[in-house]
């Protein structure tokens, strides 16, 4: 039974006060203070003290606007860092404080309801062939909302986070710099997202620029829906069409654009530190993780690189002469 069920008077303003590192705070003070007694305490408050200092930008976010999508880019931000079973096991923590506050200031429903926790294969990265980019589109193209096809173009061009593109706005759009300025990074200290020309095409194709407000004018409950039905769809097709090859289409996930958008900059030589530029990783290490070096631009580049000296080396004819008279005496 609710507070208001049982006739107490419920501060329906209070979960817009409440921030998400209000509820880890909470959680902090309760091990802290022995309010709350639990086995392994100590890991608890490193993972939550962790949480608190690596995630700035939702820890600042009202918890009545903090949304399911969030929590997933911060799943797949983590799985860049660490296995699966840690996510999982930060996930079971965080699941009842949110519940709790979700149910003391009288929300619909905690954001982390309905997110589940990593499976082993997710801490792959996983590329977009060409074909099932083909695939993909021809269906998110064939949405109701026309939005929809130009915020996936976007992701892929950008590498922009869901949660991040959900939030830019219009008047932080420079068209001559080329850039989106984005004021609430997932590092708190805001960052540049670069544009290409692809996306540039793509925000001058969206309505509303006159109003203002946010760019992408979608919710992300919307786009989520509309993904996996053009995901499902995608597969179907590639099913009737007899490639079962591309079937695996519908394994992409939104967060893939990005792995995608930041694979191909490695792909055309970028540096390590460009890359960061481009996606706003502060880690070198999980950054790393994005590189497919392809075997043949490799080894076109180590013969590229000349030789010392030019030592004669000999011939074949002649070691196995050597080998031989080795071995007779």
């Amino acid at each position: 039974m609710s507070d208001q069920d049982r006739g107490h008077k419920v501060d329906r303003l209070a979960g817009h006060r409440t921030s998400v590192g209000d509820v880890i705070d909470g959680a902090i003070e309760a091990l802290e203070t022995g309010k709350r007694r639990v086995k392994g305490a100590q890991s608890e408050l490193y993972r939550l003290r962790a949480f608190r200092r690596n995630n700035v930008a939702l820890c600042s976010t009202a918890l009545s606007d903090a949304t399911e999508d969030m929590f997933e880019d911060w799943i797949a931000d983590r799985l860049e860092v660490v296995k699966p079973n840690s996510v999982g096991r930060d996930i079971r923590l965080l699941k009842p404080l949110f519940a709790a506050a979700a149910r003391k200031y009288d929300l619909l429903r905690s954001p982390l309801e309905y997110v589940s926790a990593p499976r082993a294969i997710d801490e792959r990265i996983r590329r977009i062939s060409k074909d099932e980019e083909a695939l993909l589109f021809a269906e998110l193209i064939m949405a109701e909302n026309p939005i929809v096809p130009l915020a996936a173009e976007f992701a892929l061009e950008t590498g922009c986070r869901r949660s991040e593109q959900l939030r830019i706005e219009w008047k932080d759009y420079d068209r001559r710099c080329g850039t989106v300025w984005l004021p609430d990074a997932k590092n708190g200290r805001g960052r540049y997202i670069l544009l290409s020309e692809r996306a540039v095409q793509v925000l001058e194709s969206l309505p509303g620029r006159a109003e203002g407000g946010k760019i992408f004018k979608v919710s992300s409950n919307a786009l989520k829906i509309a993904f996996e039905y053009a995901r499902a769809r995608a597969a179907r097709r590639a099913r009737s069409m007899g490639r079962e090859d591309l079937v695996s289409v519908r394994t992409l996930r939104w967060h893939d654009f990005r792995h995608e958008a930041v694979s191909r900059c490695f792909d055309y030589g970028w540096t390590s530190e460009q890359v960061m530029d481009f996606s706003g990783h502060v880690d070198i290490k999980s950054l790393l993780r994005y590189r497919h070096p392809k075997v043949d631009q490799s080894v076109a580049r180590l013969r590229a690189m000349k030789p010392r000296d030019n030592r004669v080396l000999p011939v074949p004819g002649v070691i196995d002469a050597a080998i031989g008279e080795r071995s007779g005496s």
